[in-house]
């Protein structure tokens, strides 16, 4: 990658990596970044799973993948390719203070930090990993997916208890938990919509590890999505409904859905916890993501069950009524 403008103007442009499993929390914590008293032109990077729902007030305009704020920060979304993603922020180096990248739930962050370590543009400045306290012990048990937690938190700068108000009273255990797992990374609490979330880009702290066996081997990642987006109106007890069926194993359900009497909402699941709450906006159009693990989760289960499940259309007419 190459960036036009002169290091003798620029210095590096310091990046730090949010990380974490699936619902941890990360799209909020850079929510609370963006919206932080701290003057920084920010360029975000967003992973594929979903997009930043950033206060429709902050929003300057949209264009495709790219939303500007009025605040000077810049959201883009990944897309297929992170190298092209860095390389388009370079080119507009001068426009911003710090890059902050958001990997997708089952990503490593390690391997997205190599690129920033070899790239002269960039400074690596912290790699921060959220930890969901409320179902952490539930996925590091499962031989099918812990792998991907474990590599998440050894790669950690900064480790950040999320979900902690339900297991305040095992975040010991939690610790020690994490030290087992082979975490080395200094441990914190962060609360929703902290507004002082943003001083972890001051944050200077990577840490000299090293080499985890297999990190830079294949990793077959064991997951599935389905997605669907629509203009149609959605039932609000037909879609938890759908996010509760046992037969279809939905880890993490997140979406922006138009119901039928006439409100807009967001909903998220991450394990066996849903939550719902207003949108921000009156949406013209309905955007639910749903993920699991393979084979338990088959994406044309998630298809069917939702085409019988959700209903999409209203119902017909019946043709014996009188007109």
């Amino acid at each position: 990658m190459t960036a036009e403008p002169d290091p003798q103007t620029c210095p590096p442009l310091p990046v730090t990596i949010v990380s974490g499993y699936l619902g941890a929390g990360k799209t909020t914590l850079v929510n609370a970044i963006l919206a932080g008293d701290h003057g920084l032109r920010i360029a975000v990077l967003v992973n594929d799973f979903g997009k930043v729902a950033v206060d429709e007030a902050l929003i300057l305009n949209r264009s495709g993948d790219v939303v500007a704020l009025s605040n000077g920060c810049m959201c883009c979304q990944i897309g297929g390719d992170l190298y092209d993603a860095i390389d388009r922020i370079l080119r507009m180096r001068k426009r911003f203070d710090h890059l902050l990248i958001e990997t997708s739930g089952v990503a490593d962050p390690a391997k997205v930090a190599q690129i920033a370590i070899a790239e002269p543009d960039l400074e690596p400045a912290c790699t921060a990993v959220l930890v969901d306290a409320a179902n952490f012990l539930d996925v590091v048990n499962d031989p099918r997916l812990n792998d991907t937690l474990l590599r998440q938190v050894r790669a950690a700068d900064r480790i950040l208890l999320t979900k902690t108000g339900a297991v305040a009273s095992a975040l010991d255990e939690l610790s020690i938990t994490l030290a087992e797992a082979g975490a080395t990374a200094p441990i914190a609490v962060i609360e929703k919509g902290d507004r002082e979330a943003w001083h972890l880009l001051e944050a200077r702290e990577r840490h000299a590890r090293l080499p985890t066996p297999g990190l830079s081997r294949f990793h077959a990642l064991p997951y599935e999505s389905w997605s669907w987006t629509g203009a149609e109106k959605v039932h609000l007890g037909e879609l938890i409904a759908f996010a509760n069926d046992p037969g279809l194993k939905i880890y993490r359900l997140k979406g922006r859905v138009r119901l039928k009497d006439g409100r807009s909402i967001l909903i998220h699941k991450v394990g066996a916890v849903i939550t719902v709450e207003a949108a921000s906006e009156i949406l013209d159009k309905s955007e639910v993501v749903a993920i699991g693990v393979k084979p338990d989760f088959d994406p044309t289960h998630a298809e069917a069950a939702w085409a019988h499940a959700v209903t999409l259309r209203e119902p017909a007419p019946d043709p014996t009524s009188a007109p």
